[in-house]
């Protein structure tokens, strides 16, 4: 059954454990740049002891050798999940999944950010569509033993068609109602997110800036149960 993970973008650790301390739901818990770089393995530990998994958001992309050691910091601090970009090529990519061997950690590959248009294959100089890199990327990525792909919800059904191989599909971009994109150029509903076959659904404002969090994270688990259903 997909997963909700809130995205945890706030701006300090006072802030963060007054809002999961509202949350009686088991969720993910996604920590960011933000918060990680002012607050470390600390906030990582404080997050897990309230009983949330734990996914850490920070996009590694490096040298091969730089990300198999923050690969490997990131199992010392037992995290669940963990962002790395696939942009950075395969040999990145194995000694990532190299340095997560023996953990329960979950490598999750980074395609294309949902903020991005088809104005960034043209800024990149790629002959791809925006559709067709994140496939190229995708694919590459969990051939090569990736737990996971971050894409956007309108890439997941043909990720998911194209590649002969288990994944999970962590979709951001997540609103309740698409009017309201705020940075996102491309996002969708909890609905049509899981009827596309997402497995993760990132999800931070909608639930960040509600009165009561746990009647807003039962609503999105609610129509994903029924989405579920009819996909």
């Amino acid at each position: 059954m997909p997963e909700i993970a809130l995205a945890l973008d706030v701006e300090n650790e006072k802030t963060a454990y007054q809002i999961l301390d509202e949350i009686d739901e088991k969720i993910i818990v996604k920590i960011g740049y933000s918060l990680f770089i002012r607050y470390g393995k600390d906030i990582v530990k404080n997050v897990r002891d309230r009983g949330f998994k734990i996914f850490l958001d920070l996009k590694l992309h490096d040298i091969p050798n730089t990300v198999y050691n923050g690969v490997k910091a990131a199992t010392e601090l037992q995290a669940d999940y963990l962002t790395i970009h696939t942009l950075g090529g395969l040999d990145m990519i194995k000694k990532a999944v190299e340095a997560k061997e023996g953990s329960n950690l979950k490598l999750l590959g980074v395609t294309i950010l949902t903020s991005h248009s088809e104005d960034y294959v043209n800024y990149i100089g790629s002959s791809y569509s925006l559709e067709s890199l994140a496939l190229k990327l995708a694919k590459e990525g969990v051939l090569t033993g990736l737990d996971g792909i971050v894409c956007s919800s309108h890439e997941v059904r043909l990720l998911k068609s194209e590649i002969q191989k288990p994944f999970i599909a962590v979709v951001p971009g997540i609103r309740l109602n698409t009017d309201s994109k705020d940075d996102q150029t491309r996002v969708a509903t909890p609905s049509q997110a899981v009827q596309n076959g997402a497995d993760i659904l990132v999800i931070g404002r909608p639930i960040l800036n509600s009165e009561n969090k746990n009647e807003v994270i039962r609503k999105i688990k609610a129509i994903i149960d029924e989405a579920k259903l009819i996909s």
